[in-house]
């Protein structure tokens, strides 16, 4: 247990601060992205993604030291840093072509399948464990633009991609606590205190984005961890706001395509407040959604996004217990 609070402090201490050094890095280099949402639409530092990857790994890394060297530990770095450089070099030389995109996070798989470090019979509700011998390898590869894409996609409020990441990471923490599951256990407590620290400054009004480095790590951290630590399920379900709303995108936008290509955007911005953009032909968001038919403030909204989200993460807890073991 000692172990666990120091690990968790030091994600969290390291994270609160080494992000303010990022910030000014961010506004140096000229690294900033616009808040859409505000009237005045400042430029924020698009850099909490690498503060986010350096105090998760050196917390995972200080585990490996106090305890003992674990395969599963070193490969999720391996995977999430993939993911990572993707969407870093997404942040410097802009947007990558949205069908290319899920083809090189299929990389971030491939440690997975080079260490084999998966289990092709994943615990099923009703079922049990199951045997996918030989297809389970290809959803471990799929699994990683669906998931990182869609942590991706819900990164467009002050907050968002903290909170409810939070929420997924707290079911995967009552799941480990609950069945002595110790690679999610370990991962989850680093990856909350990480998000929390990161909060303070990415909550709204945001200081600092996550950027695609930052929502595609962390997209990536929860493959890695679904799979490895073999909670396949609970992550799906805890994953439901971020799984809807990337499907709704895609279908409203007719395939995967850049939000730019439309004129339209999902909402509206009127003296501060978020609606619902009425034109039919704006993309269909989650945002859009909860935003349908009033006016509401960002952090607000924010707040909606992050209910659903617990919410989403007691059904995945619930159903683990209840039809799964």
């Amino acid at each position: 247990m000692s172990t666990f609070i120091i690990i968790f402090s030091v994600s969290l201490i390291l994270t609160i601060l080494i992000v303010p050094l990022f910030i000014r890095i961010g506004r140096k280099i000229n690294l900033v992205g616009e808040d859409v949402h505000k009237p005045d639409r400042p430029l924020i530092p698009k850099t909490g993604g690498p503060a986010l990857i350096i105090s998760i790994f050196t917390s995972l890394l200080l585990y490996l030291f106090l305890e003992e060297v674990s395969v599963e530990i070193l490969v999720l770095i391996f995977s999430s840093s993939i993911a990572a450089l993707i969407g870093l070099i997404e942040d410097f030389r802009g947007e990558i072509n949205p069908k290319v995109k899920p083809l090189l996070l299929l990389f971030a798989g491939i440690p997975i399948l080079a260490f084999s470090t998966f289990t092709p019979r994943p615990i099923l509700p009703f079922i049990g464990a199951t045997r996918l011998t030989k297809i389970y390898p290809f959803l471990v590869l799929a699994s990683y633009p669906v998931v990182c894409n869609a942590v991706n996609s819900i990164d467009v409020l002050n907050g968002s991609v903290s909170f409810t990441s939070i929420a997924f990471f707290t079911a995967i923490l009552a799941v480990s606590l609950l069945h002595k599951l110790e690679y999610p256990l370990v991962i989850s407590v680093v990856m909350i205190g990480a998000l929390i620290g990161f909060a303070l400054y990415n909550k709204y009004p945001s200081k600092v984005f996550a950027g695609n480095s930052g929502s595609l790590f962390i997209g990536a951290v929860m493959a890695s961890t679904a799979i490895i630590g073999r909670v396949e399920v609970v992550a799906i379900i805890a994953l439901l706001p971020h799984i809807m709303n990337e499907m709704h995108v895609i279908f409203s936008m007719r395939g995967l395509k850049s939000a730019k290509q439309y004129d339209s955007r999902p909402v509206i911005i009127e003296n501060g407040l978020i609606t619902a953009n009425p034109d039919r032909s704006a993309p269909i968001t989650l945002v859009r959604m909860l935003s349908a038919k009033i006016k509401i403030r960002e952090n607000s909204l924010v707040k909606s996004l992050t209910i659903l989200s617990f919410y989403s993460a007691l059904l995945a807890i619930l159903t683990d217990i209840l039809f799964m073991r």
